[in-house]
């Protein structure tokens, strides 16, 4: 952690610490205070943007403007008429505002093999390094007899990246100043790629999606992203990978409906040589709906004790 970083977290906890013994605040240097001191904070403005009056006792909240709560209605159906609705949602279909727009609902094309539109498996024809393609034909050998073992996501572990970019379900895009958040129905997931400019940690702790940072060139937006966890893998063939693996990709508008996301994978332990696949996604209907994914609920796929994955095909009553 920066001395900058320290040096803050530590004020505030200070000022939080003083609040509670009745203390008076830590003065913080830069700005004046109230009372004249000089401080992080200046001087609160007497309204807000809405107008409203600022209410500075904290002790009670944030105050919101006014209202009869005892009027509010305790009904589904009352509640969804305390809303207004577009007489034009679910008719129209999201335009782009530019090329360099990406938002919207998006579905995957090609399947949820790692190469679309070829099925999970040995036909994907992996470049696999000898000790990788060892691990890979054992996960296919006991999925062939029944116990496979190379899917995390059967024991409702995160797919991780990059095979979050397959998209079992439909994905969301949001495209703010500073990154590209991706949302994933499946397991509702988030990937966020970065493009405030901010460095790489060359030496990353390992998570499920790492880290991406990107950049444009024209009206592409160039990825780098690696520090995945090492237990992730492509496909649910259980396709390998190492920790060591680096997803570079190309984001781009083919058309208004259609986006694409070149991925061109590097691991110097998994692979032989650099491995290169496209997805393409079209947006989803005008009125189309994420729905809520929890793995956990009613999960029936446990995990055996020799690590394989088990399937309960009927319900228990008691």
């Amino acid at each position: 952690m920066s001395s900058t970083v320290f040096h803050r977290r530590a004020l505030v906890a200070a000022s939080a610490l003083s609040l509670l013994c009745g203390l008076p605040a830590l003065a913080q240097p830069g700005k004046a205070t109230a009372s004249g001191q000089t401080g992080e904070f200046a001087d609160a403005p007497s309204e807000d943007r809405s107008g409203r009056k600022v209410d500075l006792d904290i002790t009670h909240g944030i105050q919101a403007p006014k209202r009869d709560n005892s009027k509010l209605p305790n009904t589904f159906e009352a509640a969804a008429k305390t809303q207004p609705v577009s007489a034009t949602w679910g008719k129209v279909a999201y335009k782009p505002t530019s090329p360099r727009d990406f938002n919207g609902l998006w579905l995957n094309q090609g399947g949820i093999g790692w190469t679309p539109g070829i099925p999970p498996g040995v036909r994907q024809n992996p470049p696999l390094t000898p000790e990788y393609q060892k691990i890979f034909d054992t996960n296919v050998a006991n999925a062939r007899i029944g116990k496979p073992t190379g899917d995390i996501t059967a024991s409702c572990l995160p797919q991780g990246m990059p095979r979050i970019m397959t998209m079992t379900y439909p994905m969301e895009v949001n495209m703010t100043p500073s990154h590209m958040t991706i949302y994933a129905e499946w397991m509702e997931q988030t990937r966020r790629v970065f493009t405030d400019g901010r460095p790489l940690d060359p030496d990353p702790d390992s998570t499920f999606y790492g880290q991406s940072v990107a950049h444009w060139e024209g009206n592409v937006l160039v990825s780098t992203a690696f520090g995945f966890h090492p237990d992730t893998n492509l496909e649910a063939s259980g396709l390998p990978k190492s920790d060591k693996m680096i997803a570079y990709e190309r984001f781009w508008l083919a058309d208004d409906d259609t986006l694409r996301d070149e991925i061109t994978l590097t691991d110097p332990k998994a692979l032989a040589k650099p491995w290169t696949v496209t997805k393409t996604y079209k947006r989803a209907p005008a009125d189309f709906k994420l729905m809520s994914y929890v793995c956990q609920e009613n999960n029936r796929n446990p995990i055996a004790a020799d690590g394989s994955i088990q399937a309960i095909l009927k319900s228990s009553t008691k």
